[in-house]
Formats: C-alpha cells, sequence, structure tokens
C-alpha cells in the first residue's frame, strides 16, 4: 500500500515537477520550444498541414529532417540536465562535473537516437511488407527497456554510482511492475496531445494554424520535462529500496 501510495504521488509529482523544472531551466526550454516552432515554420513553408496527402509527401523532407534530429538530440540533452537538477535536489547526490557526466551520460543517447533512427528509416531497412512490425516491435521494446535503464540514466548524468545498464535493471528488481505504468502513465498524455495537436493542424491557416502550432511547440517542452522528471523519482525508489535491504541485514547482523 505504501508503494502504491508512493506511484499516485510521484505521477502528480513529475507533472509538478516539469513545471518546476521550466521555471528552474528557462533557457534550456526556451530552447527546445523554440526550435519546435522553427521546424513547425519550415514545415509550413514545405506545405506539410495543406492535406493529409501533403503531409505524408513532406514527411521525409530534407530541411524538416535536419531541424527534426537537432530537435531530438535537444530532447536528451533537456533531459541530462533535468535530472542534474532534481537529483541534487531530491537525494542530496554530489554532481561530477559538467563533461565527466555528459561523458558517461552520451551512450544513453547513442542508444536512443539509434532506435529512432531504425524506427523512422524502416522502409529502407526491411520490406514495406514488415515495416509495420518492425517499427511496433522496435517501439514496444524501447517502452518496455527504458524502465530498466532509468537508475543508470540518472547516475550517470550525476555521480556514476550505477555502472551500467545490467546494475540498473538488477538493483530495479520488482519496482519494475511499478516504474512501467509510471513511466507510460506520465508520457502518454502528452504524447497524445502532441500528435492530435499535430492532426488538428492539418487543413486550418492562418491564426488557427499558428496557434495550435505554437501550442504543440509548449507541449514538446513538457514532454522533454516529464519523462526525466519521473525518472529521478523512479531511481529514487531504488534508493529507498536498497536503504530499506541495508537496515534489515543491520538488524539482522547485530547483536
Amino acid at each position: 500500500m505504501i508503494w502504491l501510495r508512493r506511484f499516485f504521488a510521484d505521477m502528480i509529482g513529475s507533472y509538478l515537477d516539469s513545471l518546476r523544472a521550466l521555471r528552474a531551466l528557462p533557457w534550456l526550454f526556451a530552447a527546445i520550444v523554440l526550435w519546435e516552432f522553427a521546424q513547425h515554420v519550415v514545415e509550413v513553408r514545405i506545405g506539410m498541414f495543406e492535406s493529409r496527402d501533403m503531409a505524408r509527401l513532406t514527411n521525409d523532407n530534407g530541411l524538416r529532417m535536419a531541424f527534426g534530429w537537432i530537435k531530438m538530440t535537444s530532447i536528451y540533452v533537456g533531459a541530462f540536465f533535468v535530472i542534474r537538477h532534481f537529483a541534487s535536489q531530491r537525494e542530496g547526490r554530489v554532481l561530477a562535473p559538467l563533461g565527466t557526466a555528459a561523458l558517461r551520460f552520451f551512450p544513453y543517447v547513442l542508444y536512443a537516437l539509434l532506435v529512432f533512427a531504425a524506427i523512422f528509416y524502416a522502409r529502407t531497412l526491411v520490406p514495406q511488407a514488415h515495416v509495420t512490425a518492425l517499427r511496433s516491435t522496435l517501439g514496444l521494446g524501447q517502452l518496455l527497456i527504458e524502465p530498466l535503464l532509468m537508475t543508470w540514466v540518472v547516475a550517470a548524468a550525476t555521480d556514476g554510482r550505477v555502472a551500467n545498464p545490467l546494475v540498473s535493471a538488477r538493483r530495479l528488481g520488482w519496482l519494475y511492475g511499478l516504474a512501467l505504468p509510471l513511466y507510460i502513465l506520465t508520457r502518454l498524455p502528452f504524447g497524445l496531445l502532441h500528435q492530435q495537436l499535430n492532426t488538428l493542424s492539418i487543413g486550418e491557416a492562418g491564426i488557427q494554424l499558428w496557434g495550435l502550432l505554437a501550442l504543440d511547440s509548449l507541449v514538446v517542452g513538457l514532454i522533454v520535462a516529464i519523462s526525466p522528471s519521473a525518472m529521478v523519482r523512479i531511481a529514487h525508489w531504488t534508493e529507498l529500496r536498497q536503504a530499506g535491504a541495508k537496515t534489515r541485514e543491520t538488524a539482522v547482523v547485530s547483536p
């Protein structure tokens, strides 16, 4: 029951933390939101929102993809700084120097971008008949694996106390049953809103179009803040669990 209460408290807390992150790191999120809006400007110029057919035809536009790759990279740069901000506050971690932590964090960024590339460029990797299956498998696999990495990801960005993903998964243990739904439920509402805003923008023009795209840019900023906020809370679960286990061990050993 204690962990169930903590689950719902941390689900709401992740949303509140995302707002705190925007306030604490305004320069970072201003850059992410403005870049997302700049990508929308490119999409409008190439006619992406004129119709559903144009959206499909322009989806692989080179300029749009250049903006998109920078945006995807900025998502993980944003996560890095959000994790450092909250982990130092909530757990009293001593943060490693920025360069050291960035080097440790880079393998996670590389992994995430490789998965994104495989999903996006699936048509060039497998026959058309298998594209949907490949994308679904990769997307589901990443979703299921992500909670197992979180303790490692948080440590990589902060103090390096968790050496690799295997140690991270082992430390999480049965808490995976709580970490996975927390990760899904914190991301899902804003992820669906992001998709819906892009869909609603198709066929619109003028103030309606730009209003929807501006709102979507703000939503992307929130998405960037929510996931790492949840990561820090999940990593904190493992800290509490380990602390409890050590306390019990001490009690057994003590005369």
